[in-house]
């Protein structure tokens, strides 16, 4: 089933959560759709480099990748079939799904009969398609962390701000020491009501100081 991408908050996005491998025969042809998390055309290029590893010699290596920005980044190729036949196919079913951050490559094993355009079309669409409805779909965002030091007799205020805005006491990574400093990873979504509270309690307590920056994963 398709994903409604209007009912998502905004900075989250539908991807798989974990690789998928899918496998379908059509005409004697081996087509193995791959489907990986990737959030840059570096990690875009390991993952081809796996796949190539993974199922040497076959015929055709056709990929597409949207990521996740303001504007969708997208691209595809044909790798060697017919313009138009595999790529935007692949690309196709991504978008229909909409899927972010995320590669579909269908890799082709030759089977000795030609399809023709809309054969390749169908085959290379079908088995990106029947991948993405065997994977699991998670709903994911841009997160930043949140840097913190604190007295202690502020430390159960803060926990309570927090635990207003949705973030529970065991997302916080805290070490007690003189004062107590930690860290905490929070969705986008969340973060200008946590900013609010946390810039609450440090234009009243000087003892209270934080830090907001992206969190690289």
């Amino acid at each position: 089933m398709a994903h409604d991408a209007t009912s998502l908050k905004e900075g989250q996005y539908y991807t798989i959560e974990f690789p998928i491998d899918h496998e379908i025969t059509v005409q004697r042809s081996r087509f193995i759709a791959s489907l990986r998390v990737v959030k840059n055309r570096a990690e875009f290029d390991r993952e081809m480099n796996e796949i190539n590893r993974a199922f040497p010699k076959a015929t055709h290596y056709c990929w597409a990748y949207r990521f996740n920005d303001r504007i969708p980044l997208e691209h595809s190729s044909d790798a060697g079939e017919p313009a138009g036949t595999a790529g935007r196919p692949i690309l196709g079913a991504l978008k229909k799904y909409s899927l972010l951050n995320i590669m579909g490559v269908v890799t082709r094993y030759y089977g000795g009969i030609k399809l023709g355009v809309k054969g390749l079309i169908a085959a290379y669409s079908l088995a990106t398609i029947e991948a993405i409805e065997k994977a699991t779909i998670a709903i994911n965002e841009p997160k930043s962390i949140v840097k913190f030091a604190t007295s202690y007799d502020l430390y159960n205020l803060i926990l309570s701000r927090l635990e207003h805005c949705h973030i529970p006491p065991s997302s916080i990574n805290a070490i007690f020491d003189v004062s107590i400093s930690g860290e905490i990873i929070v969705p986008n979504s969340l973060l200008p009501s946590i900013t609010l509270e946390l810039e609450n309690i440090a234009s009243a307590k000087s003892t209270f100081s934080f830090l907001v920056s992206p969190f690289e994963a």
